[in-house]
């Protein structure tokens, strides 16, 4: 029963160890998504619409991109401004930073639609992208359906116009500035702009706005982007091998062979007949090969002999050899001689 049971215990901790990593996969899942978000900034819409009243909003943002790490960081800083027309406006201003891009401005829609109105709005943003991007032109949607209601013409000043680009990456000014009054109350642009993919932002403002009598809209949008292209890594195949140095020329020259035969012949002729003189005259003299020891060769003493010099041999020590054996003999005679008189 104890085996069963154990098993058992083993499958609940498994089952608890694979939900807990479910979890964990699940959060760091929303966690991921909501970092990735990109935030909007939207300020300064549907506000004084009361006759009389000013609304004046800005949007700065900066956007740095690096596409071969995946970094991203933003710096938003929006101002606020509301009082009455022609008069100073109380502001506030705030500095925000974020690790996305900002892709999303929305300010300044349906606001300052009272007599006498205005509506006064700025987006800049800057984008700046490290990597592989491209750069292209802003495209534009704006004073469309606007400045009418009477008035001095031209009631509106746009640049570019026409500008009917659905979906366009500004859309400003539209339905604006149609309760009657001034020449060129809605007055907007968007001067050389440019944008770039890898950070797609789109601008919504002063749409449906200062449509009061005698109101006036002036709103602008500013985009510009810039990429920079990362050298590609260097190729291993076009890197050349240092050159391997040359060996040597070998001007040595091999010694001549017959050459050595000569010479040992030579000095093997000079110590035989040094070695045959000595040992027929003991004389040591004798017995040096003509030219001297032959180098690398070693002198060997026969055994029984004393090496007393060059060309040395068992010859010199002969006759006190024969001596010893003359002295050793007499004296086994003798021995025998006693020995058979004791008998």
């Amino acid at each position: 029963m104890k085996p069963s049971t154990d098993r058992a215990h083993g499958h609940r901790a498994q089952r608890g160890l694979t939900l807990t990593a479910l979890v964990a996969l699940l959060m760091s899942l929303l966690w991921a998504t909501a970092a990735v978000a990109a935030p909007t900034v939207s300020q300064c819409n549907g506000t004084d619409n009361v006759g009389g009243q000013a609304v004046e909003c800005d949007v700065t943002v900066t956007n740095v991109l690096d596409l071969t790490t995946g970094a991203t960081s933003s710096t938003t800083t929006v101002r606020e401004c509301h009082g009455a027309a022609g008069a100073a406006p109380t502001c506030t201003t705030t500095t925000t930073s974020a690790t996305v891009a900002v892709t999303s401005i929305d300010q300044c829609n349906g606001s300052g639609s009272g007599g006498g109105g205005t509506v006064t709005c700025r987006v800049t943003v800057t984008n700046t992208v490290t990597g592989d991007a491209t750069t292209g032109t802003a495209t534009v949607n704006q004073c469309n359906a606007s400045g009418t209601g009477g008035g001095t013409e031209p009631t509106t000043a746009c640049d570019p116009f026409p500008a009917t680009t659905s979906g366009a990456t500004v859309t400003q000014c539209n339905e604006s500035g149609n309760g009657g009054g001034g020449t060129q109350r809605v007055r907007c642009s968007v001067p050389g702009s440019t944008t770039t993919s890898a950070i797609p932002v789109s601008i919504n403002q002063c749409n449906g706005s200062g449509n009061g009598g005698g109101a006036v809209v002036i709103c602008e949008a500013s985009l510009s982007s810039s990429v920079t292209a990362v050298a590609p890594p260097e190729d291993e195949d076009d890197t050349e091998a240092p050159d391997t140095p040359e060996a040597p020329d070998d001007d040595t020259e091999a010694p001549d062979e017959d050459e050595n035969e000569t010479d040992d012949s030579e000095d093997t002729t000079g110590g035989e007949t040094g070695g045959e003189t000595g040992g027929e005259t003991g004389t040591p003299t004798g017995g040096t090969p003509t030219g001297g020891t032959p180098t690398g060769q070693v002198r060997q003493v026969p055994s029984g002999a004393v090496a007393a010099g060059d060309g040395t041999t068992s010859a010199d020590a002969s006759p006190l050899a024969r001596t010893l054996a003359l002295v050793a003999a007499a004296g086994v005679l003798t021995l025998v001689a006693r020995r058979r008189a004791r008998a």
